[in-house]
């Protein structure tokens, strides 16, 4: 969760909001006002852009090549909470480049907005020929990588780190420093993630688990900020063993494989359970030892434990709120349970946020075990 005051937290049910939106034509040096009249947010760590603006109306700006276009120009977007005429508290919602202005259909002066966040950005500047990573830190490599993209920007690294072999890679630059779920990447190496933050600055950060302690407490029931929770139970997904390996180089057989399960008994995805056993096979170039295969495995085990259920919330919005913040919820049996937030969407100009999340019966978030024979676990190569 954006760090607020406590002050904010005990003034939601009462909250009178604001939503500040703003342009920038020059990367974010110079910031201009636009007035917001309709929209929404969605942030969600399980898409490889984490913050999407879709629909915001606004009106303010001029709109055209030179203007307000999707060649270059960027918006971010924060909510004021206003506890009296002097006091406000200001919590940021993402910083995008503008993926595509429209005025059909809409006011004169008014033009429709969406708009992706900044990892976009390194995604699309492929590398023209291939690229040579001579031997160093994960925090250097990835953080050299975002930066020749948009120097401008920050880096928080709050992950291990070990050095990562010379390596060539061919095209994909966002696959080397994240990347999608098949690609070997720097922080699945380190079993962690990168993306942008609610300010627009990158963070490198471990996969979070239902074991963190919850940020927000949420009550079912009159007076409470759920109302009926929905839930939509789904196997998809859900893989209770992650297998993972290094490969093979130059004629040395594969460190490892590490297999992290999730082997509690009482969980509902115990792998020798009703649930069975459901591995997720994946192997790195980036892992050079036992440690990272380790890391690695619990780092791709957490996000996908766990029961899937849509939650939605009315009465109170809580725009501190991120994706893979734990949250506790009071369902309306009074059983306790933790979520995981996956994605959570904000309206702008008041209405109900949504969030899907998932939970378990269980506080375990899988433990490692170690296998010594790989021709258990087939080739080692990835197979969802």
């Amino acid at each position: 969760m954006f760090p607020v005051s406590q002050r904010w937290l005990e003034a939601l049910s009462l909250a009178r909001y604001e939503p500040v939106v703003q342009w920038s034509p020059d990367r974010g040096n110079t910031w201009h006002d636009l007035t917001l009249h309709d929209g929404s947010i969605t942030a969600a760590s399980t898409s490889q852009v984490r913050w999407t603006a879709r629909g915001l109306i606004i009106s303010g700006a001029d709109i055209g090549r030179r203007a307000l276009s999707p060649y270059g120009a960027r918006i971010r977007v924060f909510m004021r909470m206003h506890y009296d005429r002097h006091t406000i508290e200001t919590v940021p919602l993402g910083v995008y480049r503008v993926e595509e202005v429209s005025q059909a259909g809409l006011r004169p002066g008014r033009a429709q907005l969406d708009g992706l966040s900044l990892e976009a950005q390194v995604q699309d500047e492929r590398f023209h020929q291939p690229r040579t990573l001579a031997i160093g830190t994960g925090q250097y490599w990835a953080t050299t990588l975002i930066k020749e993209v948009l120097p401008e920007v920050g880096m928080s690294w709050r992950l291990g780190d070990t050095n990562i072999p010379q390596l060539v890679e061919e095209r994909d630059r966002w696959g080397l420093i994240d990347g999608r779920s098949r690609d070997p990447s720097i922080a699945k190496s380190l079993g962690g993630r990168v993306f942008c933050d609610s300010r627009g600055s990158f963070v490198a950060a471990p996969v979070p688990t239902l074991e963190d302690p919850a940020v927000w407490e949420l009550a079912a029931g009159p007076g409470g900020a759920l109302v009926e929770p929905q839930q939509t139970l789904s196997r998809d997904g859900v893989y209770n063993q992650i297998v993972a390996s290094g490969a093979s180089e130059n004629g040395q057989p594969p460190i490892g494989p590490s297999v992290a399960s999730d082997d509690d008994p009482v969980s509902p995805t115990y792998y020798k359970g009703p649930f069975g056993a459901v591995p997720l096979f994946y192997t790195s170039k980036l892992i050079t030892s036992l440690q990272q295969c380790q890391t690695t495995a619990l780092g791709l085990l957490a996000p996908r434990l766990g029961l899937k259920q849509k939650v939605s919330v009315s009465s109170l919005l809580n725009y501190a709120l991120e994706p893979d913040d734990v949250i506790s919820v009071t369902m309306p049996d009074e059983t306790v349970e933790n979520h995981i937030i996956d994605s959570i969407t904000f309206p702008l100009t008041g209405g109900t946020m949504s969030m899907q999340t998932r939970s378990t019966t269980s506080p375990a978030g899988g433990r490692i075990t170690i296998e010594g024979d790989n021709a258990d676990y087939g080739e080692g190569t990835f197979d969802e």
